[in-house]
């Protein structure tokens, strides 16, 4: 069985970086996403998580993905939910992986502003009053704002589209019963970002009974390739704001995790690095620790395209292009090696050997990746952490 989010509280609080000693030095936990077709990457992700005496590993599916593996489904997002749950318990038996967890990757909200349209008369309300509550938390950092911008928050908040999503949002992690759920908000204003994560987690908590499953909230946004939005770093008393302000919305909003800028973007192609702004890290992170009273990990977004991994710093290494293009180049040199043959219709050079052999480069990269996490076969030091203070094999 996977793991759940309690037990995925355990192997943070083993790869914590702020109580890293030279017997256990700093490591980053690995997040690999799982794309259509799924059965080729989870099974992949299993069988390397398992290999020797075991890693850890969180399996993520994004919202986009679920939705492609939905296919046509009435609602593809839950459909695609429940054919990758089960995909991944029956990797997980076949393989024997002890220490994988499911995660729901950025699932996103409606494009801000929307539509216009508001909700009844009692759902303005209740918005409003989340808007002015995460206003008065926020004022010392972000100063004021215009009352006409607080009601389009609250028109949003209040919108049949932001039901939409709450609706979508439960159905799906009724389904897919993540240990880990991201909210992807980097395109909102900071106050509409703080009154919406804090919603949204409330939400779960309370009227979903998931009571342990970490939630990953996002404040800024990560750069995707190929767009022009370079990155800026702060130094000094900007870099002293910032983490100021991050840190707030972690406290604010009780995020299990959090994403921020560093440098780092979505979908890198082949040879494209980013160096990560370990200042910010360093900064924003130890002030979350100050802030909230506890660790709180970072999750970085765009791990492919990583110039190195800042060990322990990064939480979470969520990785995606990687495997995607591990899988490709397999399929591809085996086709333009035996393109004659394919073309004939022979049966064996059409057959699963082509995927298959997918499969097997996509175990081979994961392979590589838990080693530059510094968790390749750790599981069995892991399991003995976590009895030693849950007292639970």
């Amino acid at each position: 069985m996977a793991l759940g989010g309690a037990e995925l509280r355990q192997v943070f609080a083993w790869q914590n970086p702020f109580q890293a000693t030279e017997s256990a030095p700093r490591a980053t936990i690995l997040a690999a996403n799982a794309n259509f077709p799924v059965e080729i990457q989870v099974r992949a992700f299993c069988l390397a998580a398992a290999d020797g005496p075991g890693s850890p590993l969180i399996i993520q599916f994004s919202h986009g993905a679920l939705k492609i593996i939905g296919g046509q489904g009435s609602v593809p997002v839950v459909s695609g939910a429940r054919l990758s749950r089960f995909v991944l318990e029956q990797a997980l038996r076949e393989s024997g992986a002890s220490h994988v967890a499911s995660a729901l990757d950025h699932f996103k909200v409606p494009p801000y502003p929307g539509d216009g349209r508001e909700g009844g008369s009692r759902a303005v309300r209740v918005a409003r009053a989340n808007v002015d509550d995460a206003r008065e938390a926020a004022r010392d950092l972000l100063g004021e704002v215009a009352s006409p911008e607080l009601d389009a928050y609250s028109s949003y908040l209040s919108s049949p589209a932001y039901a939409d999503f709450k609706r979508e949002f439960a159905a799906t992690v009724l389904t897919l019963d993540p240990a880990w759920a991201m909210i992807d908000t980097e395109r909102l204003p900071p106050i509409l970002d703080y009154a919406l994560t804090r919603d949204l987690i409330d939400f779960t908590r309370r009227e979903l009974g998931f009571g342990e499953m970490m939630l990953e909230a996002e404040y800024g946004a990560t750069g995707l390739a190929g767009k022009d939005r370079p990155y800026e770093p702060l130094r000094g008393d900007e870099l002293a704001r910032f983490a100021d302000e991050v840190a707030s919305f972690v406290a604010y909003t009780g995020a299990d995790g959090i994403a921020y800028p560093i440098g780092m973007e979505h979908g890198a192609p082949t040879g494209e690095r980013h160096e990560p702004d370990i200042e910010r890290l360093s900064a924003v992170q130890t002030r979350i620790l100050q802030v909230a009273g506890r660790y709180v990990p970072f999750a970085q977004h765009g791990g492919t395209g990583a110039a190195r991994l800042a060990l322990g710093l990064v939480g979470k290494n969520n990785v995606n292009t990687h495997f995607l293009v591990a899988a490709a180049n397999r399929i591809t040199d085996r086709t333009l090696a035996d393109v004659g043959r394919i073309r004939a219709g022979v049966k064996d050079a059409c057959g699963t050997g082509l995927y298959t052999g997918a499969e097997e480069a996509v175990r081979e990269a994961t392979v590589q990746k838990l080693k530059e996490t510094g968790t390749f076969g750790v599981a069995i030091r892991l399991a003995a952490f976590v009895k030693q203070r849950t007292g639970v094999d």
